[in-house]
């Protein structure tokens, strides 16, 4: 808890004394294909905290957070300002912890990479009920800010997911064309539960104080989903 409040207290100060100019490193990788948490990692390195290629670790502990490096709670800094605003897209921050998480969850999400003919790269998840996907340009890089970050409830907390995107429910069967046409209509309940699919919106931060500017590289060679390089925070 001493060191969550030292983080938010170093955060605070920046952000309100317009010093921020601390540089966020992240890189991870994700093995898309099978169990791998021996290559799996995420790895940040910030003013506020840092990991270096946390991993995985089988039958963690509560206090473990279920990795090495406590990366779920550590990177908290990074993806919330003080006033609980978001600073990164949800989705992306999902997938950071896909190289510390479980293969279930990361099954169990529905993970889904594609890369097409002219080098962009989509990343699509549902976590948690809510679909993400993330575009990159035809370099492969994820822009900070951009427009290529996209949300919508389509399912339960428990991931059950409505007809309308998936005939079996599951987030294995997800058609994703489906997720992002906004000709699907949105207020419909699922299943026994009182959740209702949602529109598509954007998976946009939300803070005034500061924001993340720069890019990201992805790669995707068919097993390994890759991501790293460095965001600038500015006010």
């Amino acid at each position: 808890m001493k060191k969550r409040i030292a983080l938010i207290a170093l955060i605070a100060f920046a952000a309100t004394a317009g010093a921020f100019a601390a540089d966020l490193t992240i890189s991870t990788q994700v093995n898309l294909t099978a169990m791998d948490y021996a290559n799996n990692f995420f790895t940040f390195k910030g003013s506020v905290g840092a990991s270096d290629k946390d991993q995985y670790v089988p039958k963690a502990d509560a206090t473990s957070g279920a990795s090495k490096l406590e990366s779920t709670v550590t990177f908290n800094p990074y993806r919330t300002d003080v006033q609980g605003k978001k600073l990164l897209p949800a989705g992306l921050r999902g997938v950071f912890l896909y190289g510390i998480a479980d293969y279930g969850t990361l099954t169990g999400d529905g993970l889904n990479v594609s890369k097409a003919a002219d080098g962009v790269i989509t990343i699509q998840t549902c976590h948690r009920g809510t679909a993400y996907k993330m575009v990159t340009d035809a370099s492969g890089k994820l822009i900070f800010p951009s427009d290529s970050y996209m949300m919508r409830v389509i399912g339960t907390s428990a991931n059950q997911i409505h007809p309308d995107f998936s005939a079996t429910g599951k987030t294995a069967d997800i058609d994703w064309v489906k997720v992002w046409d906004a000709s699907v209509a949105d207020g419909k309940v699922v299943g026994t539960s009182t959740t209702k699919t949602g529109k598509i919106g954007p998976d946009a931060p939300g803070s005034a104080l500061f924001a993340w500017v720069g890019a990201l590289q992805v790669t995707f060679d068919g097993t390994y989903l890759k991501i790293a390089g460095d965001l600038n925070a500015e006010k």
